[in-house]
């Protein structure tokens, strides 16, 4: 039996990559490369980008981090927002009437967050994130579809099969292994989504760059959630992140951590009682003010009680950092999912913008 899943979009990714180059290029022009003895910019880290996947809205996750500490009476205040396609599916045949359907995820999501931090001593902070969201149709599908027809089609290469499907619509469909319909309950809007709340340790802080930094972060999710994105329960995460200089200009980032929930069911969905999530980074710190930076992340099964629904879940996403001055940082990048895989935000775009005081 054919099961398709949504397909990744690479070629997306280079044009995005080369998208963020170009916004780029005025610092860069501006900020040329340093002399060689001169030192590079301390790093910026990775994007602290939560995953938005309409299923996944209501559980907490573990973003990429940076282990290096904020320091003692420092504060950082950053903005951020979301917004991306989610299309996956399972089924025999492309299209509205297949025999044999065992999932079918279309929808969109826009998530704007206010995430606090502060520092308590050289080695401790804490931090508090609230999310606004919002979920529905949205207007993305004919975009994407647009960009197959003119790239991925004439090239003979794969995609999500969208022509096929009815466009800017918001459904969750799908059955059971027992092939029995699965009903889910979840609604389009806005509302306030789950506080989260962050405790920060730097467990290594050590005087040479070229050596491991690492720190342990644990995170709390508070059920505040209203509107749609009503919540129950407590969940709760920890993770272990590691940073690391390779050469003068780049950096490596690794992290693993595990969540768990108090509810395991929401809206109709059952979901896992606990999850893994990994992340890998690297910075290249192209000038004194730009760093470009290539994610991966991913995490294991969401999803328990939909037929054929895939048990783990990778993104790619390629950003950048600018600094506009000594305190202010404009984020932004691309995500798109890293293999072909049917329960993957299919193609997003993420913009930040953080202060420190």
């Amino acid at each position: 039996m054919d099961r398709v899943a949504a397909m990744s979009l690479p070629r997306l990714g280079l044009a995005a990559f080369a998208c963020v180059v170009l916004c780029s290029a005025p610092a860069l022009a501006e900020d040329p490369v340093p002399p060689p003895s001169a030192e590079p910019s301390p790093r910026r880290g990775p994007i602290e980008s939560n995953e938005e996947w309409v299923l996944v809205q209501n559980r907490l996750t573990l973003p990429p981090i940076s282990p290096d500490p904020l320091g003692r009476s420092q504060t950082r205040l950053r903005l951020d927002f979301d917004w991306g396609n989610d299309f996956g599916w399972s089924q025999n045949v492309k299209g509205e009437n297949p025999a044999d359907r065992r999932f079918l995820v279309d929808a969109e999501h826009r998530t704007l967050a206010l995430d606090v931090r502060r520092g308590i001593s050289e080695r401790v902070s804490v931090g508090l994130r609230v999310p606004l969201q919002w979920r529905g149709g949205g207007m993305l599908d004919g975009i994407i579809d647009a960009f197959h027809r003119a790239v991925t089609r004439p090239l003979g290469l794969p995609d999500s099969g969208r022509p096929f499907f009815r466009q800017d619509l918001f459904r969750v469909l799908g059955r059971d292994a027992e092939f029995r319909p699965v009903g889910w309950g979840g609604k389009a809007g806005t509302g306030l989504g789950n506080v989260e709340a962050s405790f920060w340790w730097a467990a290594q802080q050590p005087a040479d760059p070229d050596r491991w930094t690492g720190a342990l972060v644990a995170r709390l999710g508070l059920p505040t959630g209203a509107g749609p994105f009503r919540a129950h329960g407590v969940q709760a995460g920890l993770q272990y992140a590691v940073a690391r200089r390779l050469s003068r200009r780049i950096d490596a980032y690794l992290g693993l951590g595990m969540v768990g929930f108090s509810d395991d069911e929401a809206e109709g969905i059952r979901y896992a009682s606990a999850r893994l999530h990994g992340f890998v980074a690297l910075e290249w710190r192209a000038a004194r003010r730009f760093s470009l930076l290539l994610q991966t992340d991913g995490s294991s099964r969401l999803v328990t009680n939909l037929a054929a629904y895939p048990a783990m879940q990778s993104y790619l996403k390629i950003a950048s950092k600018i600094d506009l001055s000594g305190r202010l940082t404009l984020e932004a990048g691309f995500t798109e999912n890293l293999v072909s895989q049917a329960a993957t935000t299919d193609f997003g775009i993420f913009l930040g913008l953080a202060r420190r005081f």
